[in-house]
């Protein structure tokens, strides 16, 4: 068999790659040939991919470079025409940028060709990298087939990555191959072709890249160029900002292009000019700067702020919101327009569908045009400046006006400069500390500089008076540019005042003298001022000073002359100038009003046709320049019906007399208001004198000018005998020092109220509420005016309402304990007293005797505080004779002011002088308690030994008693607190209860009782009590008559919930020889009543279930004839709370022998 047939296959199959070899080699040799540009390149590149599946063992091929390059270039350069639409579509719609696809091409299985490259082969065990990096990297509906037996087998899912990598070794995209069709895995002989067309295409996309950079940029300098020569064309920011915007926006291919301008004094970002492509709706507005406060200090601080895509960047969110998302921005670049260190506005350049990712060329560009922008703004900023110079230079050469001039100068240079505040701050030597702020010119929302209150007094006022320079402040707060001292007060001050942030401060220097200061504030900002914007302030200023030298000149002139004229016309009195014939050369508006005609009609008169005077008596101008002297007269006129003054006096110049200057006053309204004036005096004298309270005015020392006869009246004083003398005649002498307080403000200008004592003419002390007010005359504070009312008697009465008050808060404490405490000394003194009836050794006896004495003064006690509350009417009161208690009394302190003072070696002489029986109804033992405690008090006010004189008298049907000792006495302040409860002189011996309880008894008996006391000439204390006549008393021996015709023993029943109570009361009825049964309450005591006949029932008042007013209620109506006796701890007066009650006696805890023995001999017959 020949050979050729033998190797048939192998041979075909060698000539099939010899075929393919070729067919790779001429295409390689196209792709190295192709043209650099045009619609030839975009097609080579169309077909590139399936140049590769048609010259390789692979199914199917994609070329996609990194998204960095677009718009450039697609993301997807080439594919096979076998991968379907959809897939293509899903690989162009996300980035591929080269930092991620290097990471998965270090990752694949590396298979190297020699110096061409590599390729980066990924197996089933490397499907996770592809998976994560491309998930939608299968492409369905592809055949896929069948590996052949015997090697290695190329997985349906496997892939081949080539990096298309430069000369320069840049990185820029891949070819992604799949499925050969040998079914054999990848290595370096079938990888060759694939490494070999990535290397001409990086090549050629390398060069195509270059050469559209070449043509951008001659494009961006072309626009560049453009621009720059509108700016120095034109002085318009307008024009300039239209043409920025329209190139730019036209280069970029953005849809919108805007300049915004920020307005710091509107408080705005305003859209100065706006591109917009065709179709997009203009996005120019104003927006409030506390919306993009944020954004514009970025742009400030960075210059270039890029966002490919707003809806999703977090650092752009806030605006994106509020702004962007309102006008369907997708991608935004903001380019900051820069005029040396400030921020007068921006480029914002966007897109409003595709996402924009912004190249290093796109920002460069944007930059570029930005700069000579701000080179527009700033020329046109400089040239406002300029015309604002010239137009303040006009008005001041044009104006004579000083306070125009400043108000202009003040205006224009803060509109050029715009600053928040400008204004002048005048300098006077004689108040260095004057903080006045004159024409001053504020940005809108700025604060006046004169609330902070700054004068030449202070070291920057100090500098600027002797230096004379300028003194700039980019930063108050940061401040080094002059002295320590300087410095250190700059910042002082912006910490405590603020005012401003930035501050020029240029002298206004008049002819050598520093007259003030032209003050420049920035208020909003920090700001760092330029040398034109300094220059451009010394230059105002300096225009100032000579304006201001100008207008003061002409202003000295003009206001001579004005004064002159004003000064002549304003006069009240007419103004008549003669020549030396008498003819009339000037006359003013005055003058001529008296002869009804105008000055004018007046001129060139002679003397006598105008104030011609009454017959005989010849004309005042001729005599007083034939005298020589002046002359005045007072006269009335033929043609006026009214008096003038007139006074004619020669005018005298160098050697000879050049005229007659004549003035005339009409006195016909002066004489009307003396008129007036004396009517409306005597008017207010009258009402002064019918004024019920005491008015009066007193000088700057105190002493009475003047005064109604209500003072006089008050004080006991004449009127002549107050005028002239201080004061403190009338002001008791604790009280002077407040009063002079009161006055010394009243002459400040603050009105006073007050109360002060003051003393009549006899000594009486009264009180007085006073108003003081200044006497102002002309704006000048002459004296104290003073009204004063007598309020002696309002504050007695509101002391007795006050003491009266405390008497019953008292009485009401002392009734809520008293009937529980009666409760229990009813039990002692009754079980004492049946003690005391079978004790029969003396010793038991005494013992019995003190507890029973105790238990009745306890009780008494409660009884008598008690009554401060609940007064007792005077059927509860008896006829005592007040001398036998006086008596009583003596005799009872007898040892305290005679034996144990001779013990002491002290001796107190105690007299009574009282006439026979002197009645009064009371309570003998109330009454007796106060006279001792009276005593008693006397001896404690005389520790070195004394007299006590009392006596009693009867006088209009009032008992008086007085207690005059001559002790140590009593401050007034002292005195007016004695009858108060707990008050005590005595320290830690006192109780304060003494004198209460003893007010309070005397109160009861329809009394009164006072002290008058000087320190250290005694105290007598005065008792009033109302006389009665003398009453009968039952004696023992008619109660036991009385009882005795009750016949035997009785029936009695004790009721009471108190077991200690009930049984000592039965054991006492039972003991005076009575029956007895208990019950401890109501309801008991009615069953027992159903049971049997009582004569008497004693029932306790106070029972829970049923009290005693309801018991003896039922008792009557049960058992008419039974007899009942309410016994309560409140005391008698409870029966006077109970409206017809049903009890037949009442009487109060506790209760003895004879107070029962007396209730079973009333009630028992």
């Amino acid at each position: 068999m020949p050979l050729s047939e033998i190797y048939r296959d192998q041979l075909a199959e060698s000539g099939e790659h010899l075929s393919a070899s070729v067919r790779q080699l001429e295409a390689l040799t196209a792709l190295a040939a192709a043209p650099r540009e045009g619609r030839e390149l975009e097609e080579l590149f169309a077909g590139l991919a399936d140049t590769i599946t048609g010259l390789t063992d692979y199914r199917s091929c994609l070329v996609v470079l990194f998204n960095d390059e677009a718009p450039y270039h697609r993301r997807v350069l080439s594919h096979s025409s076998n991968v379907p639409r959809e897939h293509i579509e899903k690989k162009s719609s996300r980035p591929y940028r080269r930092e991620d696809v290097a990471r998965v091409v270090e990752r694949g299985v590396r298979i190297e060709v020699g110096g061409l490259g590599f390729a980066a082969y990924y197996p089933p065990s490397r499907y996770h990298v592809l998976d994560a990096f491309s998930p939608t990297r299968f492409k369905a509906g592809l055949p896929r087939p069948l590996p052949r037996y015997g090697c290695e087998p190329w997985h349906d899912g496997d892939e081949l990555f080539v990096p298309l990598v430069t000369n320069d070794g840049e990185f820029i995209g891949i070819i992604a191959l799949d499925d050969p069709r040998s079914g054999r895995a990848p290595d370096r002989q079938s990888v060759l072709p694939a490494v070999a067309f990535a290397r001409q295409t990086a090549q050629l996309v390398a060069r195509q890249r270059d050469a559209e950079k070449l043509a951008a940029q001659a494009r961006r300098e072309a626009l560049i160029n453009r621009i720059t020569r509108a700016v120095r064309q034109s002085l318009d920011t307008t024009e300039v900002f239209r043409a920025a915007t329209s190139e730019l926006g036209l280069h970029l291919g953005v849809d919108r292009c805007v300049i915004f301008m920020l307005d710091p004094s509107a408080g705005v970002a305003r859209a100065a000019a706006e591109y917009t492509a065709p179709g997009v709706m203009p996005a120019g507005r104003e927006y409030e700067m506390p919306v993009i406060a944020a954004l514009v200090e970025k742009i400030r601080e960075r210059g270039v702020l890029a966002f490919e895509d707003v809806t999703s960047d977090p650092a752009i969110r806030p605006v994106y919101e509020s702004i962007l998302k309102h006008v369907g921005t997708r991608s935004i670049m903001y380019v900051a327009i820069r005029v040396g260190d400030e921020l007068p506005g921006c480029f914002a350049i966007s897109t409003i569908g595709d996402v924009r990712r912004w190249r290093a060329e796109d920002i460069a560009l944007a930059r570029a045009v930005a700069d000579q922008t701000g080179i527009a703004v700033r020329q046109a900023e400089l040239y406002q400046r300029a015309e604002a110079v010239n137009r303040l230079g006009h008005r001041i050469r044009a104006s004579l006006n000083l306070p125009e001039v400043l108000r202009a100068a003040t205006h224009e240079l803060g509109q050029a400069l715009g600053a928040s505040r400008v204004f002048i701050r005048p300098y006077d030597p004689a108040r260095p500390g004057d903080t006045s702020v004159l024409h001053e010119y504020l940005a809108p929302g700025c604060e006046s500089a004169g609330a902070l209150g700054l004068g030449y007094d202070t070291p920057v006022g100090r500098h600027l008076i002797e230096a004379q320079r300028t003194i700039v402040i980019a930063d108050v707060l940061d401040y080094d540019g002059g002295t320590p001292e300087l410095n250190a007060h700059v910042r002082e001050l912006a910490r405590r005042h603020g005012g401003g942030l930035s501050k020029i401060i240029c002298p206004l220097v008049v002819q050598g003298r520093f007259r003030g200061a032209l003050c420049i504030h920035q208020a909003d900002r920090v700001r760092r001022w330029t040398r034109d914007e300094v220059a451009l302030v010394e230059s105002v200023a300096a225009q100032l000073a000579t304006g201001i030298a100008q207008a003061e000149l002409f202003e000295m002139v003009e206001r001579a002359k004005r004064t002159w004229e004003v000064t002549f016309d304003a006069m009240s009195d007419g103004i008549f100038i003669f020549s030396n014939d008498r003819r009339l050369m000037r006359v003013n508006r005055a003058g001529a009003s008296l002869e009804s005609s105008s000055p004018q009609e007046l001129l060139g008169r002679r003397c006598c046709d105008i104030l011609r005077a009454g017959r005989g008596e010849g004309c005042i101008i001729e005599r007083a320049t034939a005298e020589g002297r002046a002359v005045t007269l007072e006269y009335t006129p033929e043609r006026l019906n009214r008096t003038l003054l007139v006074t004619a006096e020669p005018v005298v110049e160098g050697a000879g007399q050049v005229g007659t200057v004549c003035t005339v006053r009409d006195l016909s309204e002066l004489r009307q208001i003396e008129a007036v004036a004396r009517e409306r005096q005597s008017l207010l004298t009258n009402i002064i004198e019918c004024a019920r309270e005491a008015i009066y005015s007193c000088g700057l020392d105190g002493r009475y000018q003047w005064c109604n006869s209500a003072l006089a009246s008050a004080t006991g004083y004449e009127v002549g005998e107050l005028i002239g003398q201080h004061f403190f005649k009338v002001v008791h002498e604790d009280d002077r020092e407040k009063v002079l307080e009161y006055s010394e403000r009243a002459l400040r200008g603050e009105p006073q109220t007050y109360e002060m004592r003051y003393v009549t003419k006899d000594g009486q002390v009264r009180y007085a509420m006073i108003d003081n007010a200044p006497l102002v005359v002309d704006g000048r504070t002459t004296g104290v005016l003073g009204i004063a009312r007598d309020v002696t008697e309002q504050r007695q009465e509101r002391e007795r309402a006050a003491q009266a008050d405390k008497l019953r808060a008292l009485g009401q404490l002392a009734s809520g304990v008293a009937h529980d405490f009666n409760n229990s000394l009813a039990a002692i003194l009754g079980r004492a007293q049946l003690l005391r009836r079978a004790a029969r050794d003396a010793e038991t006896t005494r013992g019995l005797d003190i507890i029973q004495t105790a238990a009745e003064d306890a009780a008494a006690t409660v009884r008598r505080i008690r009554s401060f509350a609940h007064q007792l009417p005077g059927d509860d009161l008896a006829s005592v004779d007040v001398h036998e208690l006086l008596r009583d009394a003596v005799e009872i302190t007898r040892t305290r002011w005679e034996n144990d003072a001779r013990a002491r070696g002290l001796r107190y002489d105690v007299s009574l002088d009282a006439p026979g029986a002197l009645n009064a109804r009371g309570s003998a033992s109330e009454l007796r308690e106060v006279f001792v405690n009276l005593i008693v008090n006397a001896i404690d006010a005389m520790p070195a030994g004394g007299r006590l004189d009392i006596s009693c008298r009867c006088r209009g049907g009032r008992i008086r008693l007085l207690f005059t000792d001559t002790g140590v006495g009593m401050a007034e302040e002292v005195r007016a607190r004695i009858f108060e409860p707990f008050f005590t002189t005595k320290g830690a011996q006192g109780t304060g209860l003494g004198l209460f309880v003893s007010y309070g008894i005397i109160e009861r008996h329809a009394g009164s009782i006072s002290a008058a006391s000087e320190r250290g000439r005694g105290t007598t204390f005065t008792v009033e009590l109302p006389y009665a006549e003398p009453a009968m008393q039952a004696t023992d021996a008619d109660l036991r008559r009385e009882s005795a015709r009750g016949g035997g023993g009785l029936s009695v029943h004790v009721v009471d919930d108190e077991e200690q109570v009930r049984g000592t009361l039965a054991a006492m009825v039972r003991a005076l020889g009575h029956a007895v049964t208990v019950a401890d309450g109501g309801r008991a005591a009615l069953s027992a009543l159903d049971a049997a006949s009582f004569d008497l029932v004693f029932t306790d008042l106070s029972m829970p279930e049923m009290d005693g007013w309801e018991l003896a209620r039922e008792v009557r109506r049960r058992s008419p004839q039974t007899r009942v006796a309410v016994v309560t701890g409140y005391g008698k007066e409870a029966a006077r709370t109970q409206r017809d009650a049903p009890a037949d006696l009442v009487i109060g805890k506790p209760f003895d022998f004879a107070q029962v023995e007396e209730v079973l001999a009333r009630l028992g017959g």
